[in-house]
């Protein structure tokens, strides 16, 4: 075991039960995969050269679904950034920690019924219990799952690209993830919502059994993921979507950037 590991261990160390207590203490837990390393800068470097290749597997991936069809991915644009996160993490047994307005999330965490036996334990079940909490304002909680980033040349691909200076109070509503990048261009993956997702017609559907949060749900929003880039020029960075054809200059002014704050999670 390496110093690096040795130190981070000492640091999530948890006061024990005093040795005068000798009732026995049974903790279940929920292993959606197991911690078997803790982030470093090496696997922070990993991430940002292995997030392309992932972001177009889930493209191009299809899967057998519970009607015998065979489907592609469809993600709501800040689940496609959880998804992408997730893949990586538990191929490595790297820890996930994610905080919502509901609570916090981790892929080991104490079980309890009513929170985790709708999710099966594996990488998959985790996704879909975050996702259904976790939305695009949860990407600024900036020093718990994110780091801020300051400009646009700083990005590094599997970085998070939020749109928010167009809404009162600067809160995210639509969430990209960064792909490649140069100081002449951006390219971006991200996942989208089909329909109307806002109050109150969200809270309306949700009263006839449909939820367009919930991946589980047959009313869940999530689109094919989408391709688009932006290209700098002299009024800015101008924004295509290759999947649509839509365009709009000067369209990065109203994102926020953003990295997952990776060594957070191992705390």
């Amino acid at each position: 075991m390496s110093a690096e590991v040795l130190s981070t261990l000492m640091a999530r160390s948890v006061a024990l039960t005093p040795k005068a207590d000798k009732t026995p203490k049974k903790v279940t837990y929920k292993v959606f995969w197991k911690t078997t390393a803790f982030w470093t800068e090496a696997h922070i470097a990993d991430y940002h050269k292995e997030a392309p290749e992932i972001a177009e597997r889930l493209i191009v991936e299809k899967y057998w679904a519970k009607d015998g069809g065979i489907k592609g991915n469809k993600f709501t644009c800040e689940d496609f950034a959880l998804r992408l996160l997730c893949e990586f993490a538990s191929k490595r047994g790297l820890p996930v920690k994610l905080k919502t307005g509901v609570r916090t999330y981790r892929n080991m965490e104490n079980y309890t019924a009513a929170e985790h036996d709708r999710y099966v334990s594996h990488m998959y079940g985790f996704c879909e219990m975050v996702m259904l909490t976790y939305g695009a304002p949860d990407m600024q909680r900036v020093g718990v799952n994110t780091t801020s980033i300051e400009t646009a040349e700083a990005l590094l691909p599997g970085d998070i690209l939020a749109q928010a200076l167009d809404r009162p109070k600067d809160i995210a509503h639509h969430i990209q993830i960064a792909i490649a990048v140069s100081d002449s261009k951006i390219e971006i993956r991200q996942g989208n919502t089909g329909g109307i997702s806002v109050r109150p017609f969200t809270t309306v559907q949700k009263w006839f059994g449909s939820n367009m949060a919930d991946p589980q749900n047959s009313g869940y929003a999530g689109m094919p993921i989408e391709k688009g880039n932006y290209t700098k020029s002299g009024i800015g960075w101008t924004y295509r979507n290759e999947s649509t054809g839509s365009m709009a200059e000067d369209f990065l002014k109203k994102f926020l950037f953003y990295r997952w704050n990776f060594l957070e999670f191992n705390k």
